[in-house]
């Protein structure tokens, strides 16, 4: 009979320390205090920094509003100039033809290669990443 009070004892005591480990646990996957929604704070900072600039006043350092693109002292910017049709041909890794157009791929060393039409069936049995 004594044996038996203490088995249950024991089971009564297992149980509740199962019980308050699952519980504890379950209470720190519901509080995630550590975490921090970052679009709260960006707007945040931004309202904040927008009613500085309405009221005349200066804005914290570190926010800004979107930049504008200013050129640095004595750069030239110059538009995008495509290259014309009659460029010259290209030669290819594998067969050594020249061509107009090729395909380009990583190989296994991590080198560009440029194939042609029919060398790109043999790069791509390669399992070469295309580009």
């Amino acid at each position: 009979m004594p044996i038996a009070i203490l088995f249950l004892l024991g089971a009564a005591v297992l149980a509740g320390a199962a019980a308050f480990l699952y519980v504890s646990r379950f209470g720190r996957r519901r509080s995630a205090g550590n975490v921090v929604d970052l679009a709260a704070v960006r707007r945040r900072k931004l309202r904040s920094a927008q009613e500085a600039l309405r009221n005349g006043t200066l804005p914290d350092a570190g926010v800004t509003a979107k930049r504008t693109a200013v050129p640095a002292a004595g750069a030239e910017i110059r538009r995008f100039v495509p290259k014309s049709a009659g460029a010259s041909p290209q030669t290819c890794s594998s067969c050594q033809k020249k061509t107009d157009k090729l395909g380009f791929y990583m190989n296994d060393y991590g080198r560009l290669v440029g194939v042609c039409k029919e060398c790109r069936k043999s790069a791509k049995n390669r399992d070469l990443m295309p580009l």
